[in-house]
């Protein structure tokens, strides 16, 4: 099962918050993509069609957009609508092993206690702060990887450090506009 890191880039939409994401969490993470935001997202299982064009599919993060607030699942097709804003790191995981991690982040979603905005002041201190209760997006991603068996620990990071860790795993990340689909 192909399971894809989305990874939005901060200064393409005007919105302040992701651009101050972006700058803050940039101070330590020198050398990473702009991104200001993660989603996870994977091809619906009951799909037969092993390719995964950016409108199919659903997407797995912890968001404030629009009148979303806190970790959701929603059509990729609502998510990725200006591919050229987004990276995709793709990673390639067995059936089951992403079936589980699918499941997993259904029961996230549905016990959605909101977005920890206090959270992200975790990007620079050793310990989380915030609820834990609540997501945010990159730590929505790191562990559904983590339900994957690609890192070891849900450890909160902010979006560049996460496609850090991503690359120093050995996974590469591409422009959305430029897979094959």
């Amino acid at each position: 099962m192909l399971i894809r890191f989305a990874h939005y880039k901060a200064g393409r939409d005007g919105k302040w918050l992701d651009n101050a994401i972006s700058i803050w969490s940039g101070i330590f993470n020198w050398g990473t993509g702009n991104y200001s935001h993660s989603e996870t997202w994977w091809q619906n299982p009951n799909q037969s069609n092993p390719n995964l064009a950016w409108e199919d599919g659903e997407a797995f993060t912890s968001t404030t957009r629009g009148h979303l607030n806190g970790t959701v699942i929603r059509p990729a097709g609502g998510v990725f609508k200006h591919p050229e804003r987004w990276d995709i790191t793709e990673i390639e995981v067995g059936d089951v092993i992403g079936l589980r991690a699918i499941r997993r982040a259904r029961c996230a979603a549905a016990m959605n206690q909101g977005y920890d905005h206090p959270a992200i002041s975790s990007f620079f201190w050793p310990w989380r702060f915030g609820s834990t209760g609540k997501d945010i997006c990159s730590e929505t991603s790191k562990r559904f990887a983590m339900w994957c068996g690609i890192v070891n620990n849900d450890k909160i990071e902010s979006p560049r450090r996460w496609s850090r860790t991503l690359t120093r795993l050995g996974h590469k990340t591409m422009p959305l506009l430029g897979i094959d689909v």
